[in-house]
């Protein structure tokens, strides 16, 4: 079953830039992962400091397993974590018939 991961993240004062630079670089990690069918960053038009990841995979499992492999074992994660002004909120969808 495909999934669409949506994550959404806010920059703190500043970190806008290195934010940017983070996000890219896991797109493209992610982007070349077993499973991964697409994998988009976007930018609030609204707020600068405010960015989106929208990603279809073919499975939960798939994505989960990218997101440990590439991501959360090599410190990645916490690099972003250390950019943002507020909690990233994370949400999974099932497309509907």
């Amino acid at each position: 079953m495909s999934i669409t991961h949506v994550t959404e993240f806010h920059a703190a004062p500043g970190q806008e830039g290195t934010l940017v630079a983070l996000l890219t670089e896991g797109r493209d990690r992610m982007r070349a992962a077993e499973g991964c069918e697409s994998f988009d960053l976007y930018r609030d038009q609204d707020d600068e400091h405010a960015f989106t990841f929208v990603q279809r995979w073919t499975s939960p499992e798939a994505h989960n397993a990218a997101f440990a492999d590439r991501i959360v074992q090599t410190g990645h994660l916490q690099k972003v974590l250390a950019t943002l002004g507020q909690p990233l909120v994370q949400r999974t969808y099932d497309m509907m018939p």
